[in-house]
């Protein structure tokens, strides 16, 4: 499953206009919302989105002459046991299992504590759901490294000549799941601190994760570093989102900065 980065020109100015009609959260509520810092995120995933266009659209395939030069012995040894693999079963269910990832958070809403202000877990979810994504993409375009299955003699040509051969680093099947998995993991721990099932659900979460990040592996589809980027980085992103919304954390806000060849994001306390 490829979450395409234009989908999401149309979500980012639906969720900025929901933003303007938040009700105020109850004083109890472990969130709150702030419209400058939430504006600086959708306005970050804004930016990643137009830059992950342009990079992806300048991706070169492969040609025939340089496929037959690859040579799986420049692979460092870490990485190499990849270029053996191959799976369009295992591609299929990490996209099913990805699928099922991203709509997890929505048990949350069993939750009458949760619906009662349900504002802020929203939010947070459209947030770490497009920064999530968007990375991965910025990252392939730079790096345009070339998945394993190009090295594979086993895996039809046709395949190695497609423009997505060259989006390996780092995964974002991978990212993605994680940061799902420890945002829903993380807003239940939040909601419930004292609950028996807090292990359980960071449990299940994660391991659904790390299937996904195996699946990838056994598709041909990234190196282990690149899944194992993909699990730290989404995993940082499910994880920080929360973080900064929580009510005691209301005095850190976040910034972004774009430069020429750079994009730069900052936390900053506020006194």
């Amino acid at each position: 499953m490829n979450l395409r980065p234009k989908t999401l020109f149309v979500i980012i100015p639906a969720i900025i206009i929901l933003l303007g009609f938040q009700p105020e959260t109850d004083a109890q509520s472990p969130y709150k919302l702030n419209f400058e810092r939430e504006a600086t995120i959708f306005g970050l995933g804004t930016a990643l989105t137009v830059v992950t266009l342009k990079l992806n659209d300048d991706i070169e395939p492969l040609t025939i002459p340089e496929i037959g030069l690859l040579n799986r012995s420049d692979i460092n040894s870490f990485d190499r046991d990849a270029t053996y693999n191959w799976s369009s079963q295992s591609g299929i269910a990490s996209d099913y299992l990805l699928a099922l990832s991203i709509i997890s958070p929505g048990i949350l809403s069993l939750s009458d504590k949760v619906r009662s202000e349900i504002s802020p877990v929203i939010t947070m979810y459209f947030e770490v759901l497009i920064i999530s994504a968007q990375l991965p993409f910025v990252a392939k375009g730079i790096t345009q490294r070339i998945r394993p299955l190009a090295y594979n003699e086993n895996v039809p040509i046709e395949r190695k000549l497609s423009q997505n051969v060259k989006r390996s680093f780092y995964s974002g099947h991978t990212s993605l799941a994680f940061a799902m998995a420890v945002f829903l993991s993380t807003v239940y721990s939040d909601y419930y601190p004292d609950s028996d099932w807090k292990f359980a659900v960071w449990g299940s979460s994660l391991l659904t994760a790390s299937v996904i990040g195996y699946l990838r592996y056994e598709s041909g589809s990234h190196f282990p570093t690149d899944i194992l980027t993909g699990a730290i980085i989404g995993g940082a992103i499910g994880y920080l989102i929360p973080l900064i919304h929580r009510s005691e954390n209301e005095n850190l806000n976040i910034s972004f900065g774009l430069a020429r060849n750079s994009t730069s994001l900052n936390l900053r306390l506020n006194f």
